[in-house]
């Protein structure tokens, strides 16, 4: 049976989604995230999002991203670690802050959060953790039943009651967690320096435990489709440490944390910034079903080589001319989806006229309607 042809009524606003009261896209001149309509489409992003990781054609090409896209973004105040890092998307009030700097009770660490980054980072030089081989000497695991589920889940229902993906969010992950304890250097070393792997690896157990644990609960209480979890491998011009190093060090980890994630019905995508083209290897062992890579990666190269592998590549948008007419707009748009219509791939645009989306959603409609 075929699908519904594309009619030009998938534009009409049906509803509203709801906003969120948050802080960390003032760099974006924007004080929080508004609402913004919700369209007719055929079937949910939800639905359109699972048939991607099925295997199958979706009914179009999937939306990315932070904000305006079928994504929504799920970083709750029950982790100190959001608060702390002013990264909280959920459905209370905006959060009280008084200062942009605050402990989180997660590793006992001080974070700083810098507005005009639109991040937050602990100062290096006073290293938490001294010696990683006596990691437990310093500091503990987080304790997940001091957190208030109940809350969580009282508070969040409604902002979870879309026909979005769901997506929890977590900072840090493994590689992000040792260096925010040790400092950058020392945790370097660490990765692979003979006296100090074993210690690494102890603490990467205990903290995927707790991660596994942190998912399961969240599932347990709310309706979450998705997982992300934030963990930067590489730079501007490389990986931080070798193909082989993360298979030893991180990839028995990431597989258990993403096989528990795919065995609640989730799907799993990577934030990992950096030229990390060559660790796609790593990432499907791992069974990562979604990595958006930055522009210093080629890209290209990226999704005609693992075309036939199950993980989906993160597609930047092109370069537009601001005075572009909608003429030359839909042109680009109609191009670009010939070009990525038969890959596994997703939107990952940030800047783009939003003529340029909607361009993109009828093309790709119309690409697979006969799916």
């Amino acid at each position: 049976m075929s699908r519904p042809v594309f009619s030009p009524t998938e534009f009409e606003v049906t509803g509203m989604y709801p906003g969120v009261q948050t802080d960390m896209f003032e760099i974006y001149g924007l004080p929080s995230l508004p609402e913004y309509p919700k369209l007719n489409r055929p079937i949910s992003a939800k639905e359109n999002w699972k048939l991607l990781f099925e295997g199958a054609k979706p009914y179009w090409i999937p939306s990315g991203g932070w904000m305006f896209c079928d994504i929504n973004v799920f970083r709750p105040r029950i982790n100190p670690d959001n608060v702390a890092c002013h990264i909280v998307f959920d459905g209370e009030d905006m959060y009280p802050y008084q200062s942009n700097k605050m402990k989180s009770s997660w590793f006992d660490l001080e974070w700083e959060y810098v507005k005009d980054a639109g991040g937050a980072t602990v100062h290096p030089g006073n290293p938490k953790v001294k010696d990683i081989s006596k990691w437990e000497d310093y500091v503990s695991m987080p304790n997940l039943d001091e957190l208030d589920w109940e809350s969580c889940k009282n508070n969040n229902v409604n902002f979870l009651d879309v026909d979005k993906a769901n997506q929890l969010g977590i900072l840090s992950g493994l590689w992000e967690r040792l260096m925010a304890v040790m400092d950058v250097e020392n945790a370097a070393i660490a990765m692979i320096d003979e006296d100090e792997i074993d210690g690494v690896k102890r603490f990467f157990d205990q903290y995927t435990n707790v991660l596994i644990d942190y998912i399961r609960r969240m599932k347990d209480i709310l309706p979450i489709d998705a997982v992300l979890i934030h963990d930067d491998w590489g730079h501007q011009q490389s990986t931080f440490f070798s193909l082989d190093t993360y298979r030893e060090m991180l990839v028995p980890y990431y597989k258990r944390i993403i096989d528990a994630v795919h065995e609640l019905g989730m799907w799993f995508e990577l934030h990992s910034c950096g030229k990390n083209q060559t660790l796609v290897p790593a990432y499907i062992e791992m069974g990562v079903d979604l990595w958006c890579p930055q522009d210093m990666n080629d890209i290209d190269t990226l999704f005609e080589t693992y075309n036939n592998d199950m993980i989906a590549f993160g597609i930047p948008e092109p370069a537009i001319n601001p005075d572009a007419s909608e003429e030359e707009i839909r042109a680009i748009a109609a191009e670009w989806v010939e070009k990525f219509k038969d890959y596994k791939v997703v939107q990952n645009f940030k800047a783009t006229p939003p003529s340029f989306t909607a361009y993109i959603y009828e093309f790709s409609r119309k690409a697979y309607q006969n799916v």
